[in-house]
C-alpha cells in the first residue's frame, strides 16, 4: 500500500501578530490536526484550535471554520476545553475548541486558516485573529471505491432485524418489517451509504427516511443510522430478500472489511381457492332461503356498511400520504433555500421515500452533485444556486409523475348541502 503521509505547512506572512506562538503576545492562536500521518478518505481528523490569553480570559472567544471542498466538517461539542499554559515564562490561560473532519476524496486539501472573534467582558466584539493554514494529504487505500461515501474506522456493526419473524406462517396480502441498524466508530451516520432494498417479483417494497442518531461523549463520535423497509407480499410462493452490505476500511487491520445483513427466503401461502359444497348443498333446499332470510339481510347490510367503511379509510389513508409527500416535498424547498449540503441532503432523503422506484431511481441522478458535494468529488463545493438547481430538478420529477387513478367512482356518503 502506498504510503500515505499527513503534511502540515505553516504560512507565517500573512497572519497578524496575534495568531503566531510568541511569547509577550496578549493573545496566542495554535491550529493543528491529528492523526498527523495515515489518512485515508473517509477517516476522521480531528483540528484544534487553541486560543490562549496572557492577561486572563475576559470572555470565551467565538470560533469558526471556513469551508474546504470536498471536506465535511462539524463540531458536536457545545463547551471548548479550558487550558492554562507556561510559555515563555509566562502563564496564559485560554480554551481548545475541536472539529471533526471526514474528507470525501483522496488528494491533497488545503485548510484555511480559523477565525476567532475575541470578546470583552460584556460579550462586544474587539477584534479578530486567525489560526494557521494546514495542508492535508489524504489517501485512497486498494480495494476502496472513492465514489461511493466511504467509512474508516475502528469499528462497524450491523444489525438485522425482522418483524414479524422470517420463519412464520405469511400467506398473500401480508407484510414484513426488516430494520437495518449500523453503528460506527469515529463517523458521522450521514457519512453511511444508501442502501438499495430491491424487491422481487410478486413483492412491493416501501423505504422509511433514514434515521441519524449521533453521539459525542469527551470528543469521541458514535455514528448510528436505522434504515427501515417494509415488504408487502402480493402472492404466494417462495421469494427472497436479498442481503445487502456495508463495506468499511478498518483502520486497526488496514483491510477492506464488509458487514453483511444476510436476507432472508420466505415461504408465502397462496389465497384459497376452496369450494363450498356444504354451501351449495344448503342452496338446493327449497326451504333454506326461506329461513334464513332475514339474517341474510341484516348481514348484507353489515357487509356493505363494512366495505363502504373501508373504502373511507383508504381514501383518507391514501389522501394523507398526498398530503405527507407534499410537506416532504415542502420541507426539501425550504432546505435548498440554503446552501448547507447536509441539511438538503436529509431533507432529499425524506422526500424521496414516497417515490416509486422509477421516480427513485431519477430522482438519485439528479442529485448527482449533491452526492458529490458531500461524499466524494474533487473539489465540489455546494452552493445556494445548486441547491437552486436541484429543488428546479426534482419538482420536474414531481409533474412528470403520472396522476392517482380514481379509487372509487361511489358519492359520498353523507353529502354535505351547499
Amino acid at each position: 500500500m502506498t504510503r500515505i503521509v499527513l503534511v502540515l505547512i505553516l504560512l507565517w506572512p500573512a497572519f497578524p501578530l496575534a495568531a503566531q506562538e510568541s511569547p509577550g503576545s496578549d493573545v496566542l492562536v495554535r491550529q493543528s490536526v491529528k492523526p498527523e500521518s495515515g489518512v485515508v478518505i473517509g477517516q476522521r481528523v480531528a483540528l484544534y484550535v487553541d486560543v490562549l490569553f496572557r492577561n486572563g480570559m475576559p470572555r470565551p472567544p467565538r470560533v469558526s471554520l471556513p469551508d474546504a471542498p470536498g471536506l465535511q466538517a462539524f463540531r458536536f461539542e457545545t463547551q471548548a476545553t479550558t487550558m492554562r499554559e507556561s510559555i515563555g515564562n509566562e502563564t496564559y490561560v485560554g480554551q481548545r475548541f475541536e472539529f471533526a473532519l471526514y474528507p470525501r476524496r483522496g488528494g491533497v486539501f488545503d485548510l484555511p486558516p480559523a477565525t476567532v472573534t475575541l470578546l470583552d467582558r460584556d460579550g462586544a466584539e474587539t477584534r479578530t485573529a486567525q489560526g494557521q493554514a494546514l495542508r492535508l494529504d489524504v489517501g485512497v487505500p486498494p480495494g476502496v471505491d472513492p465514489s461511493q461515501p466511504v467509512v474508516a474506522t475502528r469499528g462497524l456493526t450491523l444489525t438485522e432485524q425482522w418483524v414479524p419473524g422470517p420463519d412464520g406462517a405469511f400467506k398473500a396480502g401480508d407484510a414484513i418489517v426488516r430494520t437495518i441498524t449500523r453503528s460506527a466508530e469515529d463517523v458521522p451516520g450521514l457519512a453511511m451509504r444508501d442502501l438499495a432494498f430491491p424487491a422481487p417479483d410478486g413483492v412491493r417494497a416501501y423505504a422509511d427516511p433514514p434515521e441519524i442518531d449521533d453521539h459525542s461523549n469527551r470528543g469521541a463520535i458514535t455514528g448510528r443510522r436505522t434504515d427501515r423497509v417494509t415488504y408487502v407480499f402480493e402472492r404466494g410462493g417462495r421469494v427472497t430478500l436479498p442481503a445487502v452490505a456495508q463495506p468499511w476500511w478498518d483502520l486497526a487491520s488496514q483491510t477492506v472489511r464488509t458487514a453483511p445483513a444476510s436476507g432472508a427466503t420466505i415461504t408465502v401461502e397462496a389465497p384459497s381457492a376452496a369450494a363450498a359444497p356444504a354451501a351449495d348443498a344448503a342452496r338446493s333446499e327449497g326451504g333454506w332461503l326461506a329461513r334464513h332470510r332475514s339474517p341474510l339481510i341484516v348481514g348484507g347490510v353489515l357487509l356493505a356498511i363494512l366495505a363502504l367503511s373501508t373504502i373511507g379509510v383508504l381514501r383518507h389513508r391514501r389522501a394523507r400520504e398526498v398530503v405527507d409527500e407534499h410537506t416532504a416535498f415542502a420541507a426539501l424547498r425550504r432546505a435548498c433555500a440554503t446552501s448547507d449540503a447536509d441539511a438538503v441532503y436529509r431533507a432529499f432523503a425524506r422526500w424521496r421515500a414516497f417515490l416509486a422506484p422509477a421516480e427513485r431511481e431519477a430522482a438519485n441522478k439528479a442529485a448527482i452533485r449533491l452526492d458529490a458535494a458531500l461524499f466524494s468529488a474533487a473539489s465540489a463545493h455546494w452552493e445556494t444556486r445548486d441547491s437552486a438547481e436541484l429543488v428546479r430538478l426534482l419538482a420536474g420529477i414531481r409533474r412528470s409523475r403520472p396522476p392517482r387513478p380514481p379509487e372509487c367512482s361511489l358519492a359520498p356518503l353523507n353529502p354535505r348541502s351547499p
